[in-house]
């Protein structure tokens, strides 16, 4: 932080207060913290589906007085409006009358109509009505005035400039809302595997694509029936993949594991050939870059945040361009034959790859990155 700005107060919840106070970094010279919270009527309500917008909202007013009293003691150069991505609240924080930065904002990917036929019909509904939020967020009076007054917006994706209006494109910039720790991200060779082993980790749900992945290892299996998949988390979408497995014969070559220890996961990770991620509207994907940070090859399609995230170096990404349903399980099936008959040499190559993909995406150099570009102004 020393080199990027001389003091830095940040404000946020108050049930944060006790993991940061453990962190030795949080005693940095010139690191300041500000603690805020609702009164206990709203924090009692705030579980109730309800009233969570309301109690956000609540909270970002609460939170932009209490700024602006230490803005009065203090005067401040510049505020960074750091969302959860989302933008669904606003910001007051362009009141205090310094420059505002805001981001990184997603929301805005969407899964291509082409590929939403293999989706139930509930599902399809459910994206339906996600189209119409991203329209509306567009032109919300409450997120509007917040991306008015911001001197810079970051948008995690390039799908998420559709959430920022034109006259306003000027001053967006695409920033990747997830990082790696670069620590993690070590050398090293991956034990080879006797089998071609693919995996894919996070929540079972119908936009994450795990039906692609499934449907794309049975055509796959046809030229390396060796081929499984291990199915990595738990979701509404689990019996439906299940059912789709069964349908295609290929039940006993993808293994549900539900949920596992992050930690355990993540040893895991350096036995399989791949991480599948087919995911069509993920504006992060913290799991790609975990797999890149242990060497293995991740294997997605160009949309969201892997798409930014993945490039030939470190695995393969899949173009839905003009691609229907059934060329986008091919395309995937394609890929898994590549890396489970891939040469020694090619694959070590995409580890490494990966390794150093990771490195470039850490916390620390996309700190840097940001800082030099608001010191550029």
């Amino acid at each position: 932080m020393p080199e990027h700005a001389d003091e830095v107060w940040v404000l946020t919840r108050s049930n944060n207060q006790s993991p940061i106070d453990a962190d030795p970094l949080s005693r940095t010279p010139g690191l300041h913290f500000i603690y805020y919270d609702l009164p206990p009527w709203a924090l009692s309500l705030k579980k109730q589906a309800w009233f969570l917008p309301l109690y956000v909202l609540l909270w970002q007013w609460g939170a932009y007085r209490l700024a602006a009293r230490h803005h009065r003691k203090k005067r401040f150069d510049r505020v960074y409006h750091v969302t959860f991505v989302g933008m669904l609240s606003g910001s007051f924080m362009g009141r205090l009358g310094i420059p505002l930065v805001v981001g990184p904002i997603a929301g805005g990917e969407r899964a291509p109509f082409a590929l939403r036929r293999g989706m139930q019909m509930s599902c399809q509904l459910k994206e339906f009505i996600r189209d119409i939020g991203i329209i509306l967020q567009r032109y919300s009076p409450v997120t509007c005035p917040a991306l008015a007054a911001a001197e810079r917006i970051y948008v995690a994706t390039p799908d998420s400039l559709r959430l920022v209006q034109a006259r306003w494109h000027f001053k967006t910039e695409v920033q990747l809302s997830v990082a790696s720790c670069s620590q993690t991200a070590r050398l090293g060779e991956r034990p080879p595997s006797r089998h071609p082993r693919f995996v894919f980790a996070g929540r079972l749900l119908h936009w994450k694509g795990v039906h692609f992945a499934i449907r794309a290892l049975a055509e796959a299996r046809r030229t390396v029936p060796a081929a499984t998949l291990t199915v990595v988390g738990s979701g509404p979408a689990e019996r439906w993949l299940r059912d789709l497995a069964n349908r295609l014969g290929v039940a006993e070559a993808v293994e549900f594991v539900g949920h596992a220890p992050r930690q355990r996961f993540l040893d895991a990770l350096r036995t399989y050939t791949a991480l599948i991620f087919p995911s069509l509207h993920d504006s992060g994907g913290l799991v790609v870059l975990e797999a890149l940070a242990n060497g293995l090859p991740v294997v997605c399609l160009d949309l969201g945040g892997p798409g930014v995230m993945v490039n030939g170096s470190c695995g393969i990404i899949i173009p839905t361009a003009q691609a229907d349903d059934a060329q986008t399980v091919t395309r995937l099936a394609n890929a898994i034959i590549s890396l489970a008959t891939m040469a020694p040499a090619e694959s070590k190559r995409l580890s490494l790859g990966a390794i150093a993909r990771a490195n470039e995406l850490s916390w620390v150099k996309l700190t840097a990155r940001v800082a030099r570009r608001e010191c550029q102004r």
